[in-house]
């Protein structure tokens, strides 16, 4: 057979139709195998039953020209295999930095375009399936790990064994949509930051159950809101002495009230309370005193009050010792909570004020001055001296006990303690 022809042709019984030898160590001889040049197919193989080269390939643009091009009617067009390497390599574009060391039965290599794509008119454009591991995964050090766009339907459909229920009341259509029969829907978990966001311009997160004996929502933990709080219905579940929990339900008032409940003891008919510093700050002054006489006596009423205190007197002039409890309550004096930022919301625990944070580094109480301390000190120094000699104590109303400060919270970011 002479080197150079117009066209060759394999004929006979033999395997191969052409054949490059290796030597005696297996190793090709030669560089390249085939070389072949043409305008539009440098090698053209088909599989199978001879068929007329028009025939099952050169559909489109694509394969029209190619530099391999493989077809079949029965088997695969063309086929890559490698034991410890990429069994087929595709590129676009010039020299692309390709990290070493991949193995794959496909790879795709690019530098500004994508390296696969998959299209199909009516099916899948990409399937991947696995039986134990993972059937697609995606890795990206700086853009989106996944990034899926459809014009009509999901952008994303995740289904874990069965699929569930479609949703009732708004569209079964989203960006991302997971759904199961027996699994969660969707799980979103995070060390340092928040596991789901929802935000939207109208709403941000919806939560709806069809079954009246379970939850819309539930929060296994402390819930804070930044805003208007609106429910038809608020309850407290309470643990009860026996193990069970029972629903209390909560008061309700056409205004923002915040209360404060306590005790004190009449000197002589009379006795001036001081409100609580804190609780004094949140409520205006023109606030309401409620009066409960704990013993027998002429009657107690409201002599004066002030942004500070109020002042108790027995009616008629009485000169009664007698402990009494009362309640105030007042307008809010300020809008806590509402339009604000989580980090700037104070929360109030027995008398002491706390930062409610927005991260999850726990809540510091804030310590008394110094100055306070010494005040307190003093007042108790005084109070034992005159106790020991007989006397009545320095103020008719420094005995008064008060309860921690209470608020009810409503919707301005207070907790009840």
């Amino acid at each position: 057979m002479s080197t150079e022809d117009d066209d060759f042709r394999a004929s006979g019984p033999g395997l191969f139709g052409f054949l490059t030898e290796s030597n005696d160590d297996n190793i090709p001889v030669k560089a390249f195998g085939t070389v072949g040049y043409a305008p539009n197919v440098g090698v053209l193989g088909f599989s199978g039953i001879a068929a007329d080269p028009e025939g099952p390939i050169q559909q489109n643009g694509y394969s029209q020209r190619a530099g391999v091009e493989g077809g079949s009617v029965d088997f695969t067009g063309t086929a890559g295999v490698s034991l410890n390497r990429v069994g087929v390599y595709g590129q676009v574009e010039d020299s692309p930095p390709v990290p070493t060391g991949f193995r794959a039965g496909v790879l795709g290599a690019a530098s500004t375009q994508p390296g696969v794509i998959g299209f199909s008119r009516d099916g899948d454009g990409i399937e991947g399936a696995s039986f134990t591991s993972t059937a697609v995964r995606a890795v990206s050090f700086f853009g989106p790990g996944v990034q899926s766009i459809s014009g009509a339907l999901n952008g994303v459909s995740g289904i874990s064994g069965t699929q569930g229920p479609p949703v009732a009341i708004t569209s079964d259509i989203a960006g991302v949509r997971g759904t199961s029969d027996a699994a969660n829907g969707v799980i979103g978990t995070s060390n340092r930051s928040i596991g789901v966001v929802g935000f939207s311009n109208n709403v941000g997160v919806f939560g709806q159950s069809t079954n009246p004996a379970s939850f819309a929502g539930l929060f296994a933990g402390n819930v804070q809101v930044t805003g208007t709080l609106s429910a038809a219905v608020k309850n407290a579940v309470v643990p009860f002495p026996d193990g069970s929990k029972r629903v209390l339900h909560c008061m309700e008032s056409p205004e923002h009230w915040f209360e404060d409940f306590g005790t004190a003891k009449l000197k002589g008919g009379r006795a001036v309370v001081r409100l609580d510093a804190d609780f004094a700050k949140v409520i205006t002054r023109d606030y309401r005193v409620f009066l409960t006489p704990e013993g027998d006596c002429r009657g107690l009423y409201v002599h004066r009050k002030t942004a500070a205190s109020f002042e108790v007197r027995e009616l008629m002039g009485g000169e009664s010792a007698i402990p009494f409890s009362y309640r105030v309550v007042g307008r809010a004096e300020i809008s806590l909570g509402i339009g604000a930022s989580p980090r700037s919301i104070r929360i109030c625990r027995s008398r002491r004020w706390q930062r409610a944070r927005g991260d999850s580094r726990p809540r510091r109480r804030c310590a008394l001055s110094s100055q306070g301390l010494s005040r307190r000190h003093a007042n108790a120094r005084r109070s034992a001296r005159a106790r020991s000699k007989g006397r009545p104590l320095p103020h008719a109303g420094a005995g008064a006990r008060r309860s921690p400060h209470r608020q009810r919270t409503r919707n301005f970011g207070l907790e009840p303690y």
